[in-house]
């Protein structure tokens, strides 16, 4: 893993937690109950423009969720200040504040493409797979069937649309409506991430509907990428892309024989007409 991957997924897994424990302590309103108006607002516009600037340049869908639009020293601050609620996933105050700062410090460097020393990135490496593990055991540990089946943390399409970890642990079947059309062979690349609490091998598969009846792609690991190409086989108004987790143990936590699902709908034009096929 990259010092910039390490260190999404650090951002990410923390971001995650404080989502769970704060929507549990508040409700779905909480946002405006831990930030205060002049930060949310700040928020608002760091959203509003990205957005302009992305969408100008071809990005298709953004988050609207204005935790995204928060900073690492948000997160860290929010953390400290409300540290009864994360002490079940992070543990002692001092000792795991002391990793987050180390690693907040290294962050501007990765930003701005200047290489770390190796031990550096050893560092970032090992803060952010603590960081990571210790809130995946908590997450799971939330989900009655964690403690014994492998679960999705998060899947993410090209155009930016997410399914993280606090979907998949309420729901067999995550669904995002991209409210994206495309168009025969474009390609979609799905970043996928899991974890299993007892480090079995996971396996992947991506099949369409329809296009059901195609062959799907296996690939395993952790973390993977999967790639869908667009083809006549997947024209409709409503074409759905299903991404599986499997761990390799005898059992799953669906029915249907796998870990967890998380679905994409998209619309996919036909070809003009008149156009060879």
């Amino acid at each position: 893993m990259t010092p910039a991957s390490a260190l999404e997924s650090c951002e990410t897994a923390l971001r995650q937690l404080l989502v769970h424990v704060f929507a549990e302590k508040h409700g779905a309103e909480w946002f405006g109950a831990v930030f205060t108006p002049e930060q949310i607002a700040q928020f608002e516009e760091r959203r509003d423009e990205e957005q302009k600037k992305r969408l100008r340049h071809g990005v298709a869908t953004m988050s609207n969720a204005l935790i995204d639009y928060t900073q690492f020293f948000h997160l860290l601050a929010l953390a400290e200040k409300n540290w009864e609620l994360v002490t079940p996933a992070l543990g002692k105050k001092a000792d795991t504040m002391a990793l987050l700062r180390r690693i907040d410090g290294l962050r501007n460097t990765v930003a701005h493409n200047r290489p770390l020393l190796p031990f550096e990135e050893d560092l970032v490496a090992g803060i952010a797979g603590e960081i990571r593990n210790t809130v995946t055991k908590y997450m799971s540990e939330q989900d009655e069937n964690g403690n014994y089946y492998a679960r999705i943390e998060e899947v993410s399409d090209s155009f930016g649309n997410q399914i993280d970890a606090v979907q998949t642990m309420h729901s067999q079947t995550s669904l995002a409506e991209t409210g994206l059309t495309l168009n025969i062979g474009d390609i979609v690349t799905f970043r996928c991430r899991a974890s299993d609490p007892h480090d079995r091998p996971l396996t992947w598969t991506i099949q369409t509907w329809p296009g059901h009846n195609e062959p799907f792609a296996l690939v395993s690991g952790e973390e993977v990428e999967l790639q869908w190409k667009v083809t006549e086989a997947h024209v409709s108004t409503s074409t759905a892309v299903w991404i599986r987790l499997f761990s390799d143990g005898p059992y799953h936590r669906w029915s249907t024989g796998n870990d967890g699902w998380a679905v994409f709908n998209y619309r996919v034009n036909p070809p003009a007409i008149g156009a060879a096929t």
